[in-house]
């Protein structure tokens, strides 16, 4: 995964923390990720005001978008 973070969301502090967030999202959902894929987050203007929930919906709802979330298998058709 790669980051990138425009100058234009605002200074050096800013845009580590929108770099440092956007991974800890993606961390905390590997396991929902399709395995062996390189993608790039790119940070625009409106996620340096969004709470971290709000960011990690969006990371989220684009990575589904984008077909890189896993399908979960439905606890209901398991059967043993």
């Amino acid at each position: 995964m790669g980051v990138s973070v425009s100058k234009k969301l605002g200074n050096a502090v800013v845009r580590n923390r929108m770099r440092r967030i956007l991974k800890e999202i993606v961390r905390h959902n590997k396991d929902k990720i399709v395995p062996h894929i390189d993608f790039i987050l790119i940070a625009r203007m409106p996620s340096v005001s969004m709470t971290s929930k709000e960011l990690e919906k969006s990371v989220l709802h684009l990575l589904r978008k984008a077909k890189l979330i896993q399908a979960q298998p439905n606890p209901a058709a398991v059967k043993n």
